[in-house]
């Protein structure tokens, strides 16, 4: 899961998807792409959260970075 404090001090937060992590190599700098992606598109702090939660998480139930449908099914589990 994951907490964001926004400029006006709102907390955003989103609970972890439980499950067995295959490995973790990428999966922080997953997140990171995910959640600046989510952003540029939306321009919503919930959205851009969703979706670098989503790629981090698809990517360390994956052996190898996750893949665009991993990520939307993580990301719909959300």
């Amino acid at each position: 899961g994951a907490i964001l404090i926004d400029e006006n001090e709102v907390v955003h937060k989103i609970d972890a998807l439980k499950g067995r992590p295959i490995n973790t190599v990428g999966a922080g700098d997953s997140m990171l792409a995910g959640f600046v992606a989510g952003y540029l598109d939306k321009k919503d702090y919930d959205y851009a959260l969703k979706l670098g939660c989503a790629c981090g998480t698809a990517t360390a139930f994956s052996l190898n970075l996750a893949t665009y449908q991993e990520i939307m099914n993580i990301f719909n589990k959300l």
